[in-house]
């Protein structure tokens, strides 16, 4: 276990060894016969704990956000990570948030209003996110832009070139909704975002255990049947760790990228490969499932698409995919090939919605899926990226035999994309016409200049989006929709997604996150300290 101090973890491992306070107070026990059941029905049941705080936060991530919400408050946090660094996925990530009706976007001369907003985000959310979560992720989302600004080093920016991923959708914004720090090389700032909070927190009074896995919630269940949770057991060098939480316990322990039998029973398609940070475990989901949580957005992830054959190596090496296919598959001279040979999406379109494109079913024999395998096809203008599984011919007929698909169809496939491109466009699937796509310059052109070029690519997630149920605080709701007593989710392992299953631009994924926390953070930092039997003669 190490406790992570101020610009910490950039520099590597975690720092130095927490020293354990010992407190024997009384809450939940295992039960009189040590059977596991952590749930408090004898007001005497003994249970021993190990460290008392206010608030505890499950994940070093966006979720560092709660904890310098709930720290600025007054509350003493303590944050957990299972890794031996800080900063989960978001560390992986550019940095970026995107956060509507921001106060800098505003003041850097970009217009925007909470109805124009509200309105975009309703389609983004694809039904899956009511009113509740949208109105507070709008009216939240430039509170925290604020309040993290004012109690960190952070100094944000808008990030140049991200608008709104579907421009064409009313409320939508080209520019001002994406922020991000300015430090550092533009779309490589998540180590900085992360640190910046991290030192936030620290400044704040806050503690960071890192090689701490949170492992269950400590809960009691009221004569309503209702769960309340009283503190969190975790590992320390593999013994329990018991934390009493008085006021509450904030999930952002992030999504489920990493267990593939999550992502088998909840995902509507394939998604093999992740861009994800590899602790990503649906840890925190399935804790609050075992304290009676309901479940929302858990059918959706953040889409992508990666190399194939370069992701299952990576994978073989605990290590997430990488974005080479997502920049290749946008350039000119580079199409998609489904395994009839024939294109089957707009190649230059948002990554997050790239992956429901893939999601094809023939109803007809083995029900197979009509697009896997997909094939990026390109000729020496877009060579891809990767050395793995690359196929290479003189001729498409020759590339297409070494691909396994019918001759005629790749040929017939290309003729027709290079026909359109000729005639200055995309009839088919409107490659090149929104300006997100434009704003990376030219997309279209020509597949005519050998060598050929085929690789293999599969639809991946940049993260599942999924988790406990929530509301407007971020407090966490059993399947009736009553509260469950000082739990709060945040981030990928909450069912917020963006509020809902879609992707509003670049930072869709942290915006919501950070934005949540913060809410979560302010929220539990306002509760009344727990009450448990015999803390009258608790020995302090």
């Amino acid at each position: 276990m190490g406790k992570v101090g101020r610009r910490g973890f950039l520099a590597g491992a975690a720092i130095g060894v927490a020293a354990i306070g010992v407190k024997s107070l009384t809450g939940c026990d295992d039960g009189p016969a040590g059977n596991g059941d952590d749930t408090c029905s004898e007001p005497t049941s003994p249970w021993k704990w190990d460290r008392e705080v206010d608030v505890v936060v499950v994940g070093a991530g966006t979720g560092l956000t709660a904890a310098l919400a709930a720290a600025v408050a007054g509350s003493q946090v303590l944050v957990l990570e299972k890794s031996a660094e800080i900063g989960g996925s978001t560390k992986l990530s550019g940095g970026i948030a995107w956060v509507p009706n921001n106060p800098v976007g505003k003041a850097a001369g970009h217009e925007d209003s909470r109805e124009e907003a509200l309105a975009y985000l309703r389609k983004v959310a694809r039904g899956q996110a009511d009113d509740e979560l949208l109105e507070a992720f709008v009216d939240g989302g430039p509170r925290m832009v604020s309040f993290v600004a004012q109690h960190t080093t952070l100094n944000w920016q808008v990030a140049p070139l991200l608008g709104d991923y579907h421009t064409e959708w009313p409320g939508a914004k080209v520019a001002g909704r994406s922020i991000g720090p300015d430090q550092g090389v533009v779309f490589q700032q998540g180590p900085e975002l992360i640190q910046c909070l991290a030192d936030g927190v620290v400044a704040a009074g806050g503690e960071i255990l890192t090689g701490t896995p949170a492992v269950r919630l400590i809960h009691r269940v009221g004569a309503d049947g209702t769960s309340e949770v009283l503190g969190v057991e975790a590992l320390s060098e593999g013994a329990p760790l018991r934390i009493r939480a008085n006021q509450g316990v904030v999930l952002a322990a992030g999504g489920f990228d990493w267990d593939p039998t999550l992502k088998r029973h909840f995902l509507r398609g394939p998604a093999d490969h992740t861009l994800g940070h590899p602790g990503n475990t649906g840890d925190g989901i399935r804790m609050a499932m075992a304290v009676g949580a309901d479940l929302r957005n858990m059918n959706e992830c953040w889409g992508g698409v990666v190399y194939k054959a370069e992701a299952e190596a990576l994978a073989a090496e605990g290590k997430p995919a990488t974005l080479n296919a997502l920049i290749q598959r946008r350039m000119p001279g580079c199409i998609t090939v489904n395994r009839h040979g024939r294109r089957f999406c707009n190649e230059a379109s948002p990554y997050d919605p790239a992956w429901l494109a893939f999601l094809g079913w023939e109803n007809w024999g083995d029900l197979a899926d009509s697009n896997l395998p997909a094939f990026h096809v390109s000729d020496k203008k877009s060579k891809p990226s990767t050395a793995a599984g690359v196929f290479q011919a003189d001729t498409l007929a020759e590339l297409a035999v070494k691909m396994g698909v019918d001759s005629d169809a790749l040929v017939a496939t290309v003729a027709e994309f290079n026909n359109h491109v000729a005639a200055g466009g995309d009839p088919l699937f409107h490659r090149g016409e929104s300006a997100y796509e434009l704003g990376y310059g030219p997309t279209l052109a020509m597949i005519d200049k050998p060598p050929f070029y085929a690789v293999e690519v599969a639809p991946a997630d940049l993260g599942t989006c999924g988790g406990p149920r929530v509301n407007g605080n971020g407090q966490v709701l059993n399947p009736l929709g009553k509260m469950i007593g000082r739990l709060y989710a945040s981030g990928n392992n909450a069912g917020v997604g963006g509020p809902g299953a879609g992707y509003g631009g670049g930072g869709g994924t942290i915006g919501p996150a950070m934005a949540f926390a913060f809410l979560a953070g302010s929220h539990v930092a306002g509760l009344e300290p727990l009450v448990l039997p015999g803390d009258e003669t608790a020995v302090g």
